[in-house]
């Protein structure tokens, strides 16, 4: 009997009878149906994809309706962002969203922050409009952050952390928005000017 090279499902021979294909394609299925619940420990992967975006020309990029009681948990990929040809670094911040209505106020965090050239470390506290995510430069220098969120759709204080890579430095970057409010998406807003270019992709952790 045939099987597969890496996990040793059962499947057809080429001599094998048409009459026999139904009971085969059930052993293969169930097969793979036990190996994959084996791998995972569970029926759900660990993460799963919610929404991809990509903008171009903008002052802020929304991302509605991806908040919800399905997960608790999530991540947020935001890379490729290049700022627009304006002096000076353009400064990317994250705020929480609901009813198509950007949060404003409630943010505080802490940044702490290598320089690339000089090999300068540094920190930060900021209570803002938002939570600082990075500083977006030229086309040679785009800025990408990985930012963990933990509870934006319970009414409970939201927490984040973040990793980034701007153009002169790299930074970890903890913070919460202290309101207890429900929220189902997020904006991505320039402090000033536009983004030329950028991606945002949402993935949810399953419970």
């Amino acid at each position: 009997m045939a099987t597969t090279t890496n996990y040793g499902w059962t499947t057809p021979d080429d001599t094998a009878l048409v009459k026999d294909g139904a009971a085969a394609i059930r052993t293969l299925g169930s097969s793979i149906d036990t190996s994959l619940n084996t791998a995972l420990g569970t029926k759900k992967a660990g993460m799963v994809l919610l929404n991809t975006t990509s903008f171009s020309g903008v002052a802020s990029q929304s991302i509605n309706d991806v908040f919800s009681a399905t997960y608790d948990n999530y991540l947020i990929l935001i890379d490729d962002v290049i700022k627009n040809t304006s002096a000076g670094d353009l400064a990317l911040y994250f705020r929480l969203r609901v009813s198509a209505t950007d949060s404003t106020a409630n943010y505080t965090w802490g940044q702490n922050y290598a320089l690339y050239a000089s090999a300068t470390t540094g920190a930060s506290n900021l209570n803002n409009g938002g939570y600082f995510l990075a500083l977006a430069a030229n086309a040679t220098n785009k800025s990408a952050t990985q930012l963990a969120i933990q509870n934006p759709f319970l009414a409970k204080p939201t927490t984040m952390q973040s990793l980034a890579t701007m153009h002169d430095a790299g930074s970890y970057i903890a913070g919460h928005h202290s309101a207890s409010t429900s929220y189902t998406g997020f904006s991505l807003v320039a402090a000033s000017g536009t983004m030329t270019t950028g991606r945002i992709t949402v993935y949810g952790y399953n419970k």
